[in-house]
C-alpha cells in the first residue's frame, strides 16, 4: 500500500512538472506554425493600372509576355522546355496542357509559376503588371483575341 501510495505521488509530482512544460510547447508549435504557413501574393488587377472592365488580348498583351526573349521564350520554345510559348503555339499549349484553371485564375499553373513572389520558377518571373495582365486575362475566360 505504502509502495503505491509512493508511486501515484511521484506520477503526481511528474505530472505537476511536465504538464505544463509539454503545454508550452505544443503552443509555441501552434504559433510558429500559423505564422510560417505558406502565403500567396495575388496581384490585384487595379493596383497595376489594369481596368478589370477592359478584355485582354492574349494577341496583343499575353503574347509580348512570353516572347519576350528575355523572359518566357528564351526557354520555351520549339524543342526546348515545354510548354512551347512561342505566338504560333502558346494558346495551344495552355489550354492543352491544362495550365489555366478558369474556375479559380490565381490557381492556374501559367499564372501561379511565374508570379512576382513565386518560389517555383527559379529562372524568370513575371512583374506586377505581367502577372496582372495574365491573372485578368485568365479571369476574362482566357480566349485565344
Amino acid at each position: 500500500m505504502k509502495y503505491q501510495r509512493h508511486k501515484k505521488n511521484n506520477f503526481r509530482k511528474l505530472t505537476m512538472i511536465v504538464w505544463p512544460k509539454l503545454m508550452v510547447i505544443v503552443v509555441l508549435v501552434g504559433l510558429i506554425s500559423l505564422t510560417n504557413s505558406c502565403t500567396y501574393k495575388f496581384v490585384e488587377p487595379e493596383s497595376m493600372g489594369l481596368n478589370p472592365t477592359d478584355t485582354v488580348s492574349f494577341a496583343a498583351q499575353i503574347i509580348p509576355i512570353f516572347n519576350n526573349e528575355s523572359n518566357c521564350t528564351s526557354c520555351h520554345k520549339p524543342g526546348a522546355t515545354s510548354p512551347d510559348l512561342t505566338a504560333a503555339n502558346a494558346y495551344n499549349e495552355l489550354t492543352s496542357n491544362n495550365l489555366i484553371d478558369l474556375n479559380d485564375a490565381a490557381k492556374s499553373k501559367i499564372y501561379y509559376y511565374c508570379e512576382p513572389s513565386s518560389t517555383s520558377h527559379s529562372w524568370k518571373k513575371y512583374s506586377d503588371n505581367e502577372a496582372a495582365a495574365v491573372l485578368l486575362w485568365i479571369t476574362q475566360g482566357a480566349h485565344n483575341n
